[in-house]
């Protein structure tokens, strides 16, 4: 950083303290956002943390577990470029609320979630199987 922050030393400690932190943050995520570069694992904790979401809730609006998540963050999984546009989208929306990516992302989840829950019920008729009703 150029500037925007203060050292001062206390009892022979040096302490740093930043001005607006909360501009700070954003601006780092901006920039993140911005990239055309695909996110790093620390970028995508970075604004996972910015969104206040936890790695559950993450991996479950992308339909993938929390460990995933945890991959994604430590570099040790790839990060899908949907998953990495669908996380900028999400900040982006997180600043103008007028984007409706987590209403969709959470309708897939719910979705994909109440197919894999539905009990499949299939009847033998006429020598082939069909779904019963």
């Amino acid at each position: 950083m150029k500037n925007g922050f203060t050292v001062e030393e206390i009892d022979g400690e040096e302490y740093s303290s930043i001005g607006d932190i909360n501009g700070l943050h954003k601006t780092i995520a901006a920039v993140n956002v911005d990239s055309r570069m695909p996110l790093t694992g620390e970028e995508f904790k970075f604004l996972r943390v910015e969104l206040n979401a936890s790695q559950k809730l993450l991996g479950s609006r992308f339909g993938v577990s929390e460990q995933t998540i945890a991959r994604y963050e430590k570099g040790q999984s790839e990060i899908p470029r949907t998953t990495d546009a669908a996380l900028r989208s999400l900040y982006m929306e997180s600043l103008d609320k007028n984007n409706p990516v987590s209403y969709f992302l959470d309708l897939l989840s719910d979705a994909e979630a109440q197919d894999a829950a539905k009990d499949i019920l299939l009847e033998e008729i006429h020598e082939h199987w069909e779904i019963a009703v």
